[in-house]
């Protein structure tokens, strides 16, 4: 039984059509997404690791160890049980920062293209024996299907062209499957819906080939049974237990690969983006491995009924030739077709882009025109390198020429991928290690794996003492494969730990540590970027990546951000450039990524801030706050507490970086100003509209840490009234700016009520005095009056009616006075500064004052300048003078002496108004400015007349202070300083 080669090289294209019809119509989006982004599709698709070895050489693993086969199984199925420890972090850290290989992570681990490219390099040496041995399955059924059996073994007539081939199919194969997607921004669907229709149609094949095996072999499962119970042979090389050391190593070995192997890593984090989906792999794929391992024995034991010459791993088709059963042969063909394909063309996809991601572009091999497309040339990089790596294993095939088995290069290579196994485990648990050590342990322990484990492979003897020590340590020569594995391992180790510790790890391998490490969140740094807007990102970025290129990837960044093209926020801008460069890493590699960044979009020389970015851990810490649990759990909710508990203070809290970034924004200063905090946290305080811009502005730029009352018009007539209070976040006076705004509005209207009731107060205790004033001009006036009816003379006549017009004129300056004075405060509050006549102002007061006959009696001294003008507002500067005179009046004894003098000092007018009262105790001074504060007697003082002062000349830009005592213990008296702008009637003001 043969077929011919037209037939078996028709039967390879025809399946690889198939293979690629599946995966056109998952791009297309023909087949339901139900099935493409089913979770038992990503499963499926994991299932690239049973390659060859899987399908050909576990049979020789079964009959070398018996049931040690199923220990390939188990280091898989151990590695995704253990997910949560190794997997998941390396998950998170592929997905946030668009990681697609090993040598991608290894270089964000260790800041070092350089460690990329000696990773990349090692990875594709050690690769080769696993494509090696996935041609070999493959040229090596086409020979024993076309009835050559005879040329398996090597031989100089060796016939090669049907591997280079079958090689060339794989290369178009690979090229179709893998240069479709030239970003990281969604998974390759094709590819792992075709991967995954793969890996059925493998089990599939094994579970058919079992079925029927079992039944025309042997007749059944009871045969089995009874051919095993006659078969002593039979049974003692399965039932032969594997040495425990020899075990350990193999469960090593398949353990290691299932995460440093390329194409599984690319299969599990580069084209996973859900966290679930691994999670459904800890059990979906220990399941299909299941399944997949149970036809190993049974199709080796008939193997064993039916005699067959051919080698170990050959075995289904041996079963086929001995059966006669060319569909038997065909499902063994496409069991071994299927797992190889699939494997060589998912690996050299996976290793093409670490080359071209550290070995190429690092070396800006590539030179991009502005006019020019960058996905284009790595479109054709890549099906270059993919090309020069399927043809690498060729060449490595060829240099084998069939001296290894199947079994032999697998575990040449699973070895050779066991050195990247500490490297791994190191990125997430150990922020010691560096890239001296990482290197040193790699080349050290790749330098071991060669000498002992590849030079043999390529017939070159091993060392004697391989042999001896196997013998001794794992109880056969044979097991020398894992004395070398061992020995290779432990000089990595060795090397990677002594000169970690031994050497220093620089600033930048903390960082990444800290990132890697299992924690979910990293501190990020709150730095100034030389860039103001998300526009100027691609005209940076056009110089390294193209016009084209450089508009398509910052539009990119700011969909999956939900930003505005006009962002301006620096919060904002730190975020794109962050995850411009977690998708260029993704397109060009971690360290090519970095290196455009930084040069295209750097940061500014010196860092604004504070060196951690506190809204974007506040942000992080929120999204994943219910994962945290014990100590975490009770810290995260004890910062929601203060979180909340300063959001819903009743003072509108503000904080400002140095740069003047806004980090804090509460709700109550979203009240005050009615501008959203989403508006303007991460923002600058000059992207604040008017007039809180400048209010803010300029009292971060005064020197006093306090301002108790400013006005902010809010326009179309309307204004609020604030106070302001600033202080240095952790009190380091260069560090960021904590502001308290509150809103005293209805303080202010309050105020006024009250200082407007004040007057009327003061009104009804001048009301007597204002009716004896007022009554004796009257009875003047009617006298006079009277008196007219019997004057005759003219000149007596005009005399008369002067003396009337002065009366008349006392009563209307009384009545004047009054009317003024009571309307005081009852506006709007407006203060409309002007030059105002000091002596004259004391004058009036005293004036009204002196209305009330029934006050007692005291000298008013006014020693005030006739030409000295203030800035003030005449009316209230009249209120401020009744208040004070008053006090020190109602403080005094009868006949007491009150004196009010001034003096100029050099733009300012001091005023003094001493008394020679009672004075005012020492403990109480810094009390009497308080509303409602008051010595007197009650009923006698409301306690608001010194708040008011206080008030008013604060308003007129003004001061005021108290001393006391100022004068003899008998008469300690009482000095209220007043200090005003000194002006002229030249000056102009504002009102």
């Amino acid at each position: 039984m043969s077929f011919s080669l037209p037939e078996i090289l028709l039967a390879i294209v025809a399946y690889l059509l198939v293979l690629f019809l599946v995966a056109h119509l998952a791009e297309r989006g023909i087949l339901p997404r139900a099935v493409t982004h089913h979770p038992a599709t990503y499963v499926l698709s994991l299932a690239v690791i049973a390659g060859a070895m899987a399908s050909n050489a576990i049979f020789e693993l079964a009959y070398r160890y018996g049931y040690g086969y199923l220990l390939y199984y188990l280091g898989v199925v151990l590695m995704f049980l253990v997910a949560t420890l190794l997997l998941l972090p390396l998950l998170r850290l592929c997905r946030v920062y668009q990681l697609a290989s090993l040598a991608d992570v290894l270089t964000f681990r260790f800041r070092s293209h350089r460690v990329g490219a000696a990773v990349t390099l090692a990875m594709c040496l050690t690769l080769m024996p696993l494509l090696a041995l996935q041609i070999q399955a493959v040229a090596d059924s086409i020979h024993i299907l076309a009835g050559a059996p005879d040329r398996l073994m090597p031989a100089a007539q060796r016939q090669d062209t049907l591997a280079l081939i079958f090689c060339v199919i794989i290369i178009v194969f690979s090229i179709l499957f893998g240069t479709r997607n030239l970003t990281s921004e969604r998974r390759n669907i094709g590819l792992v819906t075709a991967v995954a229709f793969e890996s059925l149609v493998k089990l599939a094949a094994m579970l058919a080939m079992m079925w029927i095996a079992v039944s025309e072999v042997f007749g059944g499962f009871a045969g089995l049974n009874a051919w095993l119970a006659a078969t002593p042979e039979a049974r003692n090389v399965v039932a032969q237990p594997v040495a425990g050391d020899a075990a350990r190593v193999l469960l090593l070995v398949f353990f290691a690969g299932a995460v440093c192997m390329p194409h599984i890593f690319h299969m599990a984090f580069a084209e996973n983006k859900e966290s679930q989906d691994l999670r459904a792999a800890s059990w979906g794929l220990p399941l299909y491995l299941l399944l997949l391992a149970l036809p190993v024995l049974p199709l080796a034991w008939a193997g064993m009924r039916l005699e067959h010459d051919l080698p170990a791993g050959y075995t289904g088709l041996a079963i086929g030739i001995g059966l006669q059963s060319p569909g038997f042969a065909a499902l063994a063909f496409v069991a071994g077709l299927s797992a190889a394909s699939t494997a060589i063309i998912v690996a050299t996809l996976a290793l093409a882009n670490m080359c071209l991601n550290h070995l190429i572009l690092p070396r800006q091999l590539l030179q991009i025109r502005a006019d020019q497309s960058l996905y284009d040339q790595l479109k054709w990089l890549r099906r270059g390198l993919i090309t020069l790596l399927i043809g690498a294993g060729y060449g490595f095939f060829m240099a084998v020429n069939g001296k290894q088995s199947l079994a032999q290069l697998g575990l040449v290579a699973f070895a050779g991928t066991l050195q990247f196994l500490p490297c791994i485990v190191a990125t997430p648990y150990w922020a010691g290690a560096n890239r001296k050590g990482l290197v040193s342990g790699l080349v050290g322990g790749l330098a071991a794996w060669f000498l002992l484990l590849l030079l043999p492979a390529l017939g070159i003897p091993q060392p004697d003492w391989l042999a001896l020590a196997a013998g001794h340590w794992f109880t056969s020569s044979d097991n020398a494969w894992a004395v070398a594995s061992l020995a290779a391992l432990g000089v990595n180790l060795a090397l990677f730990i002594s000169v970690s510790l031994l050497s220093e790890t620089t600033e930048e391998e903390r960082v990444a540590a800290e990132i890697c490490s299992m924690d979910v969140l990293n501190r990020p740094a709150r730095r100034t970027l030389t860039v103001h807007s998300a526009g100027e990102f691609s005209e940076r970025l056009a110089v390294s990546l193209g016009e084209a290129t450089a508009r398509s990837e910052v539009a990119r960044a700011l969909e999956e951000l939900q930003f505005d093209a006009r962002e301006i926020r620096p919060y904002a801008l730190r975020r794109l450039r962050g995850r411009i460069e977690a998708n260029l890493s993704g397109l060009l590699g971690p360290a090519v990524a970095y290196n455009i960044v930084n040069r295209c979009i750097p940061f500014a020389a010196k860092p604004g801030g504070s060196a951690e970015d506190i809204f974007l851990i506040e942000r992080r810490l929120d999204q994943v706050g219910g994962q945290f649990t014990g100590l975490a759990a009770e810290l995260d909710n004890l910062r929601r507490h203060y979180r909340q508990t300063l959001d819903n203070l009743p003072i509108g809290v503000c904080s400002l970086a140095p740069d003047g970034e806004l980090l804090l924004w509460n709700r109550s200063m979203q009240r005050i100003t009615d501008i959203p905090s989403s508006a303007v946290l991460g923002s600058v305080l000059d992207s604040l509209p008017s007039p809180w811009r400048q209010i803010i502005d300029d009292f971060l730029r005064e020197d006093a840490d306090t301002i108790l009352k400013r006005e902010v018009a809010l326009g179309d007539g309307l204004s609020r009234w604030i106070s302001l209070h600033k202080a240095s976040a952790g009190g380091d006076p260069d560090g960021d700016q904590l502001l308290l705004v509150e809103d005293i509005s209805d303080y202010e209207r309050l105020e006024q009520e009250l200082l407007h009731s004040e007057r009327l107060a003061s009104i009804g205790r001048l009301a007597a005095g204002v009716a004896h004033e007022i009554g004796n001009p009257i009875t003047g006036i009617a006298c006079l009056a009277q008196n007219l009816e019997f004057v005759e003379d003219p000149a007596e006549v005009q005399d008369t009616a002067r003396d009337i017009l002065k009366q008349t004129g006392r009563i209307s300056r009384i009545v004047d006075s009054l009317v003024n004075f009571s309307h005081i405060g009852s506006g709007t509050g407006d203060v409309h500064l002007e030059p105002c006549n000091l002596a004259d102002c004391v004058d009036e007061a005293v004036h009204l004052l002196q209305l009330d006959h029934q006050a007692r009696p005291l000298q008013f001294d006014n020693h005030c300048d006739r030409e000295v003008l203030v800035l003030a507002d005449a009316q209230r500067l009249l209120q401020v003078f009744v208040n004070l005179l008053g006090n020190a009046r109602d403080a005094s004894e009868p006949g007491a002496r009150v004196l009010v003098r001034a003096s100029n000092s050099r733009d300012r007018v001091v005023i003094e108004v001493e008394d020679e009262g009672s004075g005012i105790p020492a403990d109480i001074q810094s009390q009497v400015f308080e509303p409602f504060f008051t010595t007197k007697e009650p009923g006698e003082g409301t306690g608001l007349g010194l708040a008011l002062v206080y008030s008013i000349m604060e308003d007129m830009a003004g001061s005021v202070q108290i001393q006391s005592p100022v004068g003899p213990p008998e008469r300690p008296g009482t000095r209220v300083i007043l200090q005003l702008p000194l002006c002229s009637y030249r000056n102009e003001f504002q009102v």
